[in-house]
């Protein structure tokens, strides 16, 4: 098999990272349309990532964000998107390069992407599922206020995967 001098993996990559860059764009700008909800799974070491140092020590490689119902100040810019969460009650902006998501799952429709890590070299190493049955991986679950809905904001709680899976 000769080299892959044109580096398909990685132009698919920056493709299918620019599918969910306008799917949270599309968020932003006219909120979640119908059922659609989005599991977003990102490397948290990774430069560019802000968020606090107590949510950092809690999630040290990753963590899972869901945008459901309970989200502000979604932001999109080229490289990266901010979202202000709140966990236990207390509010966070988290600002997300695009580049540190590792998976994408809208569960609505079943559509999942799993990115390459930068430190895999093969695309093979990767799993072929969104969300392994053996990932213990909590789930910050944050709630979205409508303009319907009272001023009251629900704690975020954290949850099993597992309560998410078909089984």
């Amino acid at each position: 098999m000769s080299e892959d001098k044109i580096d398909y993996a990685s132009r698919a990559q920056k493709a299918l990272l620019g599918v969910v860059r306008e799917v949270i764009a599309e968020a932003a700008e006219k909120g979640l349309i119908g059922q659609h909800h989005f599991y977003i799974t990102y490397r948290t070491q990774d430069q560019g990532v802000v968020m606090s140092d107590k949510l950092r020590a809690a999630h040290p490689v990753e963590i899972t964000i869901v945008l459901q119902n309970q989200f502000e100040d979604l932001t999109v810019e080229e490289e990266h998107f901010s979202v202000r969460l709140s966990f236990n009650q207390q509010p966070e902006t988290l600002i997300v390069p695009f580049a540190a998501i590792s998976k994408f799952y809208d569960p609505s429709v079943a559509f999942g992407l799993m990115f390459e890590d930068e430190e895999f070299d093969d695309v093979d190493d990767l799993d072929d599922t969104i969300f392994d049955d053996d990932n213990e991986d909590s789930v910050f679950v944050s709630q979205a206020r409508s303009d319907q809905e009272t001023d009251e904001k629900p704690a975020g709680e954290v949850i099993s995967l597992d309560s998410f899976r078909d089984k």
